[in-house]
């Protein structure tokens, strides 16, 4: 038999309260493609994969800690993505301008021609 843990939503622990940002994160900011796939490793593929790590590049800290527990959960497509965007980085970094707009801008381009996904304005 589980022992019934009492939840309080006015008095919860640190490690509820970031388990409900989470839950709350992954609701507001992830398509139902996504979602299903964070529960699911049947479903989660590369491509859910980086579109969750994308969508934290272009969301922020809401979705830090979910898309740090999939690099751990997934090793494999953690290597390959990170591979992937030092790539699309290394690519926009070969400019002259030292412009913070102009770098982002070349970051982007790059991620959108590596990716196919485009992470926002600056």
């Amino acid at each position: 038999m589980c022992e019934k843990i009492p939840f309080n939503i006015e008095n919860m622990t640190p490690d509820q309260q970031q388990k409900f940002d989470d839950l709350f994160a992954e609701i507001k900011y992830l398509n139902h493609e996504q979602w299903n796939a964070l529960d699911d490793p049947c479903l989660m593929t590369q491509e859910i994969f980086n579109s969750i790590q994308l969508r934290r590049m272009e969301i922020g800290p809401e979705l830090e800690n979910i898309t740090t527990n999939l690099f751990v959960k997934y090793p494999d497509y953690a290597i390959s993505y990170s591979r992937r965007l030092e790539k699309a980085i290394s690519s926009a970094s070969n400019s002259d301008s030292f412009s913070l707009d102009i770098c982002y801008k070349n970051m982007r381009k790059e991620i959108l021609k590596e990716f196919g996904y485009d992470i926002g304005p600056l």
